[in-house]
């Protein structure tokens, strides 16, 4: 096993070939990368390997602080310095030996507060702790502490070693065909692994990486990629969602050669939207599937081979092998659902909870159960929902992705969840057909009109990863008290009812979708109180929910 990584060796970049570029227009070669990375090295010493907060990776100083530190052979947390409660309590669960922020700040407040020293003459602010954490030391293969899109307690993370990078950097690199004349932008937040994972293929394979935090759905960021010449853009369904609504069309940015997709399922229309265009232009929109837990990536399905294996995320990235688990230790025939399994290099070693379970080797053996579903045809992978997204309702059991997805070709945004073990949860944004939709929703799973329930909000919660905030939908549906709501309608004259929910921000302002989509705030308010009891009144802002009792306005589709 590789107790370090140096990223630039690996490639084949020469000294003079472009590595970095920095949004002011500074370019670093790779020559010039490798002599800030030496000096870092020094100011990264200690007694014995550390745990490494590097705040801010899409800038220069973060992504050298990154870079040295691995390469050092330290572990390493990457955060978002927006994201300041995350990065406390991450501080607060792991005990990290050095912190690495911008030179001011609210993060560089944060380590002075706690106690850790800025260490003088460090080419980087890097802040020191007071004491060596000793007690607890890190496991010697341990490179990268990741949190899942997943989530929902700050200090679960994955653990990844040094070869977990190294192999997904290479079968990455591999897959894409990646060039050393490549220029590949930070579209997404590093402390993701599918932004983490652009990077360090782009490195390992000679090319450039065009730095910057402009979410890909705004023109700041196009502009930006059209003066920096890129060519690799990566980006999450909401942001090829919004874009195609938008009518955007690549064939406008020269450069452009690789659209990738990934971090959540993408709806056929969409996908055929920016593959069509995509390959108008030349260049090729790219689809793939993976987990954190597998360091990014366990698929991807080349441009040329999409047209014939429609739906597909593609076959396994070199080195991997996917298969199909009907049960534990029964495998799946060709076509048949069941759990997908993975093996590979970049499997992780395992999760972490806290400081000391940084000391723990590899429990993973190479093989990821991935908790998704799906089956293989032919060699090609079809992803078809999540394990614990199965639910059962009046004794009928129910994959919610497979719903959600059925609703999207529908053209309905909408996310599932249940209300006890009687009733299927819509809430979607505005749309005429709404109804209907939850109409045929009944008459397809053979279910009574009753057991569907529909409520309507502005806009859906995202995370800042552009997934949809599962919490957040939960949070809606707790506070709006459907059961009480609807024992409350009995006898009422059909038609909606409104109700507004208690909620406030951490500033005074609402984000434009164009911004949230992939970036830190959420589309939806940042902190959720519950739901006041259901009252008739009018609805303000985005945040206005309509509940609609299924009974009365679905009509009977038997049962």
């Amino acid at each position: 096993m590789s107790r370090s990584l140096d990223l630039l060796a690996l490639g084949e970049g020469t000294a003079s070939d472009l590595a970095v570029i920095c949004p002011d227009g500074t370019a670093l070669t790779h020559g010039a990368l490798r002599s800030r990375l030496a000096e870092c090295r020094t100011a990264l010493s200690g007694p014995a390997k550390a745990l490494v907060v590097v705040a801010s990776p899409r800038t220069l100083t973060g992504l050298v602080g990154y870079l040295a530190a691995v390469e050092t052979g330290h572990a390493v947390i990457l955060t978002e310095e927006s994201d300041l409660a995350l990065t406390s309590d991450l501080i607060a669960a792991y005990a990290p030996e050095l912190i690495i922020t911008m030179p001011t700040g609210p993060l560089a407040d944060l380590a002075a507060k706690a106690g850790y020293r800025l260490r003088t003459r460090a080419p980087i602010p890097v802040w020191k702790a007071p004491e060596w954490c000793s007690s607890d030391p890190i496991h010697p293969d341990l490179a990268l502490l990741v949190r899942t899109s997943g989530s929902l307690g700050a200090a679960k993370t994955v653990r990844l070693s040094f070869d977990n990078l190294r192999a997904n950097a290479l079968a990455i690199a591999d897959a894409l065909r990646l060039r050393g004349s490549d220029r590949t932008m930070t579209a997404l937040p590093l402390d993701y692994s599918f932004g983490l994972s652009m990077v360090n293929s782009a490195l390992v394979a000679g090319g450039a990486v065009a730095l910057g935090s402009h979410s890909p759905s705004s023109s700041l960021f196009w502009d930006h990629a059209d003066e920096v010449g890129a060519t690799c853009v990566g980006a999450v369904p909401t942001t090829y969602k919004l874009l195609r609504a938008r009518g955007w069309d690549p064939g406008r940015h020269p450069s452009l050669r690789l659209l990738l997709h990934a971090g959540g399922a993408l709806g056929m229309e969409t996908f055929a939207y920016h593959h069509a265009r995509m390959t108008a232009k030349g260049g090729e929109f790219i689809s793939m599937y993976g987990q954190t837990e597998a360091t990014a990536r366990i698929a991807c399905l080349p441009a040329a081979l999409a047209p014939s294996y429609s739906g597909s995320v593609g076959s396994a990235i070199p080195g991997g092998r996917i298969t199909i688990e009907k049960s534990a230790g029964v495998s799946a025939a060709d076509g048949d659902v069941g759990q997908i399994v993975f093996e590979g290099p970049n499997v992780m070693m395992g999760y972490a909870m806290c400081r000391g379970d940084l000391a723990a080797g590899d429990m993973q053996g190479s093989v990821l159960r991935t908790g998704d579903l799906g089956y293989l045809r032919d060699g090609y992978l079809y992803v078809t929902g999540r394990m614990d997204r199965q639910v059962k309702v009046l004794g009928r059991r129910i994959d919610l992705d497979q719903l959600e997805k059925s609703l999207e070709d529908q053209g309905l945004m909408a996310a599932m969840d249940v209300i006890g073990d009687e009733q299927l949860a819509v809430v979607a944004e505005p749309a005429a057909h709404a109804l209907d939709a939850c109409r045929a929703i009944t008459s397809r799973l053979r279910l009574p009109s009753s057991s569907v329930r529909l409520i309507t909000i502005g806009s859906l919660p995202y995370t800042g990863r552009g997934k949809i905030d599962r919490p957040a939908v939960r949070r809606i549906l707790d506070g709006c008290a459907l059961r009480q709501l609807c024992d409350a309608r009995k006898g009422c004259s059909e038609g909606p009812q409104v109700v507004r929910p208690n909620v406030w921000r951490k500033e005074p302002r609402w984000e434009t979708p164009a911004e949230d989509l992939t970036g830190r705030t959420a589309r939806y308010p940042l902190r959720i109180r519950p739901f006041p009891p259901p009252r008739l009144c009018s609805v303000s802002g985005p945040t206005g929910a309509t509940v609609w009792a299924a009974r009365s306005s679905l009509g009977s589709t038997g049962g």
